[in-house]
């Protein structure tokens, strides 16, 4: 698979403090919840982690053409993988 990530800058560095849940980052998972199982055709995908600031990740599957946008503030609590559904099914 061939993923193409995206960073769109903001601009603005965070204001917050990142939630300390997560000092390892997330892992977003844009499946509808009844198809998470294995059978369904996925792929996950890491994105560059954490982000250089706030902003948006692109991220386009070059296989199907999906393409989903992932909000990003440049902190530990940032996601560092996506997994998304395959477009096709």
């Amino acid at each position: 698979m061939t993923f193409v990530v995206t960073f769109i800058d903001s601009g603005r560095e965070p204001q917050c403090k990142p939630d300390p849940r997560y000092p390892k980052g997330i892992d977003v998972d844009l499946r509808e919840p009844d198809k998470r199982a294995a059978v369904y055709p996925h792929c996950c995908y890491g994105v560059p982690y954490p982000a250089p600031r706030c902003g948006i990740y692109s991220v386009k599957c070059e296989k199907c053409g999906l393409t989903v946008a992932i909000t990003v503030a440049g902190r530990t609590d940032d996601p560092r993988s996506v997994t998304l559904p395959c477009k096709g099914n």
